[in-house]
């Protein structure tokens, strides 16, 4: 609602049919401000999708310059060093042993930075899988319920990252001591639901990352629905369609605590 259209007059009253006249002009109103409205959510969601996309790579740049490559680069001279002095007859022990160092480090840093963009749990088993390993890395006790089929890789990446940005805003925000997740399968749309016991009040225009959840949704023609009471938790649903996906898998119920 966003006001109202009155018509009065200080003589006669209005002809017959006036409020029938009105009513589709409010109409209209309604819908050019609904559409003008529309038009720059979408603007200001574009605008935030490109800067989040733009800050990531930033971020992915900075974490393996910063890490492995500082890893492989003392790996390198440390094998050169350990070369020159072989050919000088001199021990190498200490050079191999900070050459495999570096290296090992340099591999752990990459696969925490590869599971950041896309866990291989998630590739390779699906939501399931995905969302097994992510509550298994929370020190946050999380109830992990999960009765949907295989997805298309798109729609199950989707969900993946809608929960894990949710986790993170109860991990930060919510001074929650457990919360619950439940994936399921309702008309044919995917329903992914995370609550926590929190303190509440949260508001999409705080700041807390609500707001990139609404992005991420929306683009995968979804819809995201918040419901948080100060002192009552919160409770994030959204639901995204999937349609003839359904009938092509086979239904699987599993419960998982973590």
């Amino acid at each position: 609602m966003w006001g109202a259209l009155t018509a009065s007059t200080p003589g006669p009253p209005l002809p017959a049919g006036s409020e029938d006249r009105l009513t589709p002009f409010a109409e209209l109103v309604a819908a050019a401000i609904a559409n003008a409205e529309n038009k720059s959510k979408l603007t200001a969601s574009r605008a935030r999708v490109v800067a989040t996309a733009d800050e990531t790579r930033r971020r992915l740049q900075r974490d393996v310059h910063d890490g492995a490559q500082q890893r492989l680069v003392h790996t390198i001279i440390a094998l050169k060093l350990a070369r020159d002095a072989l050919g000088a007859g001199q021990a190498v022990s200490g050079l191999l042993q900070e050459a495999l160092s570096n290296a090992e480090r340099a591999n752990g840093e990459l696969r925490d930075i590869v599971r950041g963009i896309l866990p291989a749990s998630l590739t390779r088993g699906g939501l399931q899988s995905g969302l097994e390993s992510l509550v298994a890395d929370l020190a946050l006790p999380v109830e992990l319920t999960v009765s949907a089929p295989r997805l298309p890789a798109h729609i199950e990446t989707t969900a993946y990252f809608v929960v894990a940005e949710a986790m993170t805003n109860i991990v930060k925000h919510a001074r929650a001591d457990r919360a619950a997740v439940n994936v399921s399968v309702d008309n044919q749309s995917l329903i992914v639901e995370i609550r926590d016991n929190g303190v509440g009040g949260a508001n999409p225009a705080g700041g807390t990352g609500l707001t990139g959840l609404f992005d991420r949704v929306e683009a995968s023609d979804g819809t995201l629905t918040v419901t948080s009471f100060t002192g009552a938790g919160t409770t994030i649903r959204a639901a995204f369609p999937v349609g003839e996906h359904i009938s092509v898998t086979r239904l699987e119920d599993t419960s998982v605590r973590s």
